[in-house]
C-alpha cells in the first residue's frame, strides 16, 4: 500500500472561508485503488460520501478520475490527491 496526503487548499475551500486550513490522506492497494481516505478540516462532510463509494466499490483511481467534482467545492481535493498520485 502506498499514500499520498496533501492540504486542502483549492479554489472551493477558499469558498468556503478565507484563511481556510485543512488536510487529506488518501491510500491506495496494489491494484491502486482507495483502500482508505481521511479528511480533516471544515466542511469535510461533503468528500464523505464519494470517498466511502470509492471505498466500498473498490474504485480503480483510473476510473475515479473521471468522475470529475462539482467546481469550486472542496471536494476538488480528490483530483489534486490522484494528480499527486501520479495520474
Amino acid at each position: 500500500m502506498s499514500a499520498t496526503e496533501l492540504p486542502i487548499s483549492v479554489a472551493g475551500s477558499s469558498l468556503y472561508a478565507d484563511g481556510y486550513e485543512g488536510w487529506a490522506r488518501m491510500v491506495v492497494d496494489e491494484d491502486r485503488k482507495v483502500a482508505g481516505i481521511t479528511f480533516a478540516g471544515p466542511g469535510v462532510a461533503e468528500l464523505l460520501h464519494a470517498a466511502t463509494i470509492a471505498v466500498v466499490g473498490q474504485i480503480p483511481l483510473t476510473c475515479l478520475w473521471h468522475a470529475v467534482p462539482s467546481y469550486p467545492t472542496i471536494s476538488e481535493i480528490r483530483l489534486r490527491l490522484l494528480e499527486k498520485y501520479g495520474l
